[in-house]
């Protein structure tokens, strides 16, 4: 990143993660529309007399401004947009997860406007929509914005079409295969009619959604690598 001064006023963004920073102050990974991930610090945040009390929530629709150098820069200000995003029970630890997913599948100072859009419809959703059916859309299309989209609907070796009937095994590199002969030994056993769903985001029954969820949580496990994601350290939670 550039040495020289940096000023950004009042961008669209949301708070990923925060924590404590030396005596009264908040380092924040926040994601913005038009700057992807940045980390900002911002100064006296937890002073009894800061303006900022209350303003700094995950979830929470933010205004914002920052200038600075180097790679942690400094919170100027802040301001909530009036349409907050209100979450409760399980939607806070969905929350949490698809923040998790984000820093872990994104850098920083790399521009997603994309994936704001999609994360902040992911969190207007919640209130409406069946948690999971959520969960399934935010993965499928984050996968796709960075560039590992799924192939849901042609069989990668022969390219012919999914059959709702056939079984197939997915090959993270390539795609689904048709089941032949015992050629899926060890892999994970999918109906065509789950990647059909998939592809068109609803669940036709239970075991569609059992095995999307089974399906993702492989391919998101080769994606983020040796390092488990905290959220799934929750025994009660299990977004996968």
């Amino acid at each position: 990143m550039s040495h020289q001064n940096h000023r950004v006023s009042l961008q669209a963004a949301f708070i990923l993660h925060g924590r404590n920073f030396r005596d009264t102050s908040r380092l924040l990974d926040v994601f913005t529309q038009d700057y992807g991930r940045v980390t900002l610090v911002a100064k006296g945040a937890r002073s009894a007399r800061s303006r900022l009390q209350g303003i700094l929530q995950s979830f929470s629709p933010l205004i914002i401004s920052w200038s600075g150098k180097g790679e942690v820069q400094t919170l100027t200000g802040a301001e909530s947009v009036k349409n907050s995003i209100n979450l409760s029970g399980k939607q806070v630890m969905s929350g949490y997860y698809i923040n998790e997913l984000l820093q872990r599948l994104t850098t920083f100072h790399d521009p997603h406007p994309e994936i704001f859009t999609l994360y902040q419809n992911t969190l207007e959703r919640f209130a409406t929509d069946e948690d999971e059916l959520v969960l399934r859309h935010f993965e499928k299309h984050l996968l796709t914005e960075i560039g590992y989209g799924l192939n849901l609907e042609s069989d990668s070796e022969g390219g012919t079409a999914i059959d709702k009937n056939e079984k197939y095994y997915y090959d993270i590199e390539k795609g689904p295969v048709k089941v032949r002969n015992n050629n899926a030994e060890g892999e994970i056993i999918i109906s065509g009619q789950t990647l059909l769903d998939m592809a068109d985001e609803k669940f036709s029954c239970a075991q569609s959604q059992k095995e999307a969820k089974q399906l993702m949580r492989i391919i998101l496990s080769h994606h983020l690598g040796d390092k488990p994601l905290k959220t799934r350290s929750l025994h009660w939670y299990k977004p996968l």
